[in-house]
């Protein structure tokens, strides 16, 4: 039973994240043993029925009947199904995992208030058991063991060669690569679906969590998000130098941030983000603001809302401001005093004068600040279905030169930033030593060019997943039989192409990209100066095991 603070975990949809991954090998090589408390079948988890780490307690709204065995069943599974949406009576499916409406009914499927199976009452037993029994194939979409283009797959084989994060719960925050494995507290939590995703919504695409191993609540010197006795200001026409805090980066060097709450009203002319709140000309906000080093610019990270007892059983709140006694007198949990929260910003309408006059007296504050990371997303179908496409993330432009519109600029680096909540370390820029638990040098993962998953996928990888330096798929490559061994066919065929797709390396690292092939598709565009000046290197335009090797054609 998962032992996770996040509570009511749940896995859903696909994407992205770094790597604790359980390795499998090709035939003949060294076999996984299956870790404790793994399903039986370690390569894909699949519940052969819906009774399968369940506790046999079923209730009256039959939480987790009819999930299991990979059916398609989503009438049944889903309790929010034909629920009225809107205020003109419409009917449809309303979402499971977030934007709950006062007649929601979404909770039933996945928890059981009085039968539940694990402690946070989910109907499985753990995060891991819970989020499977849906995203097996059960709800016809969603169905992480049959592999996407955007977060790999959880199906894989050991001839495969498969790797996977192993989110089951049976290792820690601390197994992740590049962080800290000698960690305590956060770091010694279980990894699961829910360490990674956030089950009743998120500020992010893909529900991503917003406070990944707890990072959003620790300070921006220990490699978190939040903020410490940030001053309350009146007045931002000049750097404010008391906000300055200087901390030592991974590379060793002293960095110095700036950060301000600004306290004014709004005046005449009223900013899109304050008006889509509700606010207006004469009410007062509360602006968290990031010295850019010439001015002061608005920072708009969700404020986290939370809070912790000390040893007098006193609630503190993680996003806390205090007044001139340093007493914490305003907090993420003023709404029904009239508080407004949008993000990196708290607003008081003037009618709430009690409140206002409470705003008036703060003196400084503490700041924990959530992850965002948005995606390329379609819009969704009848049953809220989206699809993803990843490359946006690091793609400017597209393969024939132009613009590509899903793409936004920085929306790479906060994938990047977002894995390395757990794989800390390799959040970094090449050319010199980084590191805040070991020190190396690093390929760049700081750039939109150079994010995470352009080389990894978050869920899980396999030879029928993973690409060659030209970009092609075991599939492309099987149905070319004009420039990919012309003549073969059959069962010699499929082995063939696995063959030529297999990772060898005793792990294959979540990668995209067979082997090192990743390297080479870059490679051959940029910093090719060792690898093009050979007389090996040729140009072909024409696909082809043994003629094509100019890799992937990057023109962004």
């Amino acid at each position: 039973m998962s032992k996770v603070k996040l509570g009511f975990s749940f896995l859903l949809t696909l994407l992205f994240v770094g790597m604790f991954s359980v390795v499998a090998f090709a035939a003949g090589s060294n076999p996984v043993v299956t870790p404790p408390g793994d399903p039986a079948d370690v390569q894909n988890g699949l519940a052969p029925d819906d009774a399968t780490n369940d506790n046999g307690l079923i209730n009256d709204n039959k939480t987790g009947s009819g999930v299991g065995g990979q059916n398609a069943n989503f009438d049944q599974v889903i309790k929010s199904k034909d629920m009225v949406k809107d205020n003109t009576g419409t009917h449809g499916t309303q979402r499971t995992h977030g934007s709950y409406m006062n007649n929601t009914n979404s909770c039933a499927s996945c928890h059981q208030t009085h039968t539940g199976a694990s402690k946070n009452l989910l109907f499985k037993n753990g995060e891991y058991a819970t989020c499977t029994a849906c995203h097996d194939g059960t709800l016809g979409f969603y169905n992480v063991f049959t592999g996407s283009n955007s977060a790999g797959t959880f199906g894989g084989t050991h001839d495969g060669n498969m790797s996977v994060h192993l989110a089951n719960g049976t290792v820690e925050l601390k197994a992740a690569p590049g962080g800290d494995k000698d960690g305590t507290g956060n770091w010694e939590e279980e990894f699961t679906c829910a360490s990674c995703h956030a089950p009743h919504g998120s500020y992010s695409d893909r529900l991503l969590h917003e406070n990944p191993n707890e990072m959003g609540n620790t300070l921006v010197k220990d490699g978190g998000k939040r903020l410490e006795n940030v001053p309350v200001v009146s007045d931002i026409s000049s750097k404010v130098t008391g906000a300055d805090v200087t901390y030592k980066d991974a590379t060793g060097a002293d960095v110095t941030i700036n950060y301000v709450l600004y306290r004014f009203d709004i005046g005449t002319t009223v900013d899109a983000a304050y008006s889509a709140k509700g606010l207006t000309t004469g009410d007062t906000i509360l602006q968290l603001m990031k010295w850019n080093g010439t001015k002061y610019v608005n920072d708009t990270d969700p404020w986290l809302h939370g809070y912790e007892f000390d040893e007098n059983h006193v609630k503190h709140y993680w996003t806390a401001f205090k007044d001139t006694t340093g007493k914490e007198v305003f907090d993420t949990d003023q709404l029904k005093k009239g508080e407004i929260l949008g993000n990196g910003f708290a607003g008081v309408p003037a009618s709430k004068t009690a409140l206002v006059t409470t705003v008036k007296s703060l003196t400084s504050g503490n700041v924990a600040r959530g992850y965002v990371v948005k995606l390329d997303v379609s819009a969704p179908n009848a049953n809220n279905v989206t699809t993803t496409t990843a490359s946006s993330l690091w793609a400017s432009k597209k393969a024939d030169g132009s613009s590509n519109p899903g793409y936004v600029a920085n929306r790479g680096v906060a994938m990047s930033t977002f894995c390395s909540a757990c794989h800390t370390d390799y959040l970094a820029g090449s050319g010199k030593e980084t590191g805040t638990f070991d020190h190396a040098y690093r390929h760049t993962t700081t750039s939109d060019s150079y994010t995470c998953v352009r080389c990894h996928y978050a869920h899980g990888t396999d030879v029928t997943v993973m690409r060659d330096a030209r970009g092609l798929t075991y599939q492309n490559i099987l149905d070319d039989t004009t420039n990919y061994f012309p003549g073969v066919t059959g069962e010699a065929r499929t082995t063939m192409v696995k063959d030529y797709l297999l990772d060898k390396n005793p792990s294959s690292a979540l990668k995209r990209y067979t082997n090192m092939a990743v390297c080479w598709g870059c490679h051959t565009s940029s910093h090719s100066e060792g690898t093009r000046n050979t007389d090996t290197y040729q140009y072909n335009p024409t696909p082809g095991v043994d003629a094509d090797r100019n890799g992937i054609e990057f023109d962004y």
